[in-house]
């Protein structure tokens, strides 16, 4: 997978799970902590649990240590934008960020209640926060600091392409959740990861697109189902066969997706997701997102295609973002995309 390369630097982290995330160092004493989360000084949070997804991630669930509900900011930034967090790693004193996973339909029942704050994480090699945070117990106190806004969604945006590499995927949730909102609009999430562990009972919307040397499912697939005599030996049809695999323990991310796909129907074209995994040999391939983009209504609206994922992956799609004056802009279209005719799609690195 030569795309997750990472890029050097010795202070910033870009392109897991937080969008646009960065690692900061700081210098002399912290303020004194406020109540609520905000983008100025560090709020401790307690990590009340730890899900994992997989062997190198878990979805850690923070809750306000003060028992406070979420600030205004937090309430009107989810609404609209891709937003983060930044977490305190207190040994060495540095800060990185992370791009919350979307409340759940059912977590929001009173807007006065304090809010649990959901993060995918990764475990990376040699991350000094992630690995902090991996060997945290149950009810140890973390530091917050947010919401930083990474990218606000246009207004007029109805047609979305998300190509998500890894905990990318995080922010493309969000993006979901907040297309959700508005009538008509349209988006699917091309997810990409390196093992099945990650997307556990995952199933593409779009099967039969979904690019392999094989079927979509990997040669183990093939193998248990390889033509229809075999599925007629086991009892199933091919259709059949396919169908059981939706009947096995879904991943958290799984389930999370696909209650965020429920939620877009009732008002909206529709989310729709295709699944990508390294070890069964599927991947992204061009002619996957020109497929989709070629599949848009003629509605009236901006249309975006969203990348975030490790750098390379960002870079293979859209080329590297630009440090500019000390801040990180999107710099010159590249990658993949430069070579499609995008017409009215516009591009944004995450």
């Amino acid at each position: 997978m030569s795309w997750v390369r990472r890029r050097a630097g010795p202070l910033i982290v870009l392109g897991t799970s937080a969008a646009g995330g960065a690692a900061y160092r700081f210098f002399g004493p912290s303020r004194p902590t406020d109540e609520s989360l905000n983008p100025h000084t560090f709020t401790p949070y307690t990590l009340i649990n730890k899900q994992p997804v997989s062997s190198t991630s878990a979805i850690f669930t923070l809750r306000n240590a003060n028992g406070a509900p979420d600030s205004q900011s937090v309430k009107e930034v989810e609404k609209r934008s891709v937003w983060s967090i930044q977490i305190k790693q207190p040994q060495l004193q540095i800060a990185r960020a992370y791009t919350p996973l979307p409340h759940t339909t059912d977590g929001r029942k009173d807007e006065d209640a304090p809010q649990n704050i959901r993060l995918l994480i990764r475990q990376e090699t040699g991350g000094e926060v992630s690995t902090y945070l991996h060997r945290l117990p149950e009810q140890a106190t973390l530091e917050l600091r947010g919401p930083n806004a990474e990218f606000e969604l246009p207004r007029n945006v109805k047609e979305v392409i998300f190509l998500a590499g890894g905990t990318g995927i995080a922010p493309a949730m969000q993006v979901a959740q907040a297309l959700s909102r508005r009538t008509g609009s349209k988006m699917q999430v091309l997810w990409a990861n390196r093992k099945r562990e990650e997307c556990v009972g995952g199933v593409s919307d779009d099967r039969e697109t979904a690019s392999s040397p094989q079927n979509r499912l990997g040669w183990w697939k093939s193998i248990l189902v390889g033509s229809s005599e075999t599925a007629t030996l086991v009892g199933l049809s091919k259709d059949d066969a396919v169908e059981s695999e939706i009947l096995q323990d879904k991943g958290l991310i799984v389930k999370e997706l696909d209650a965020l796909k429920a939620n877009n129907t009732i008002a909206t074209q529709g989310l729709k997701v295709q699944y990508y995994v390294d070890e069964e040999k599927t991947f992204i391939q061009p002619e996957d997102v020109m497929q989709r983009m070629a599949s848009t209504s003629q509605e009236k609206g901006s249309k975006l295609i969203i990348v975030s994922g490790p750098d390379g992956f960002i870079e293979h799609w859209a080329g590297r973002k630009v440090w500019v004056d000390g801040r990180e802009t999107q710099g010159p279209l590249g990658g993949e995309l430069r070579e499609m005719n995008l017409g009215d799609w516009k591009v944004f690195k995450l």
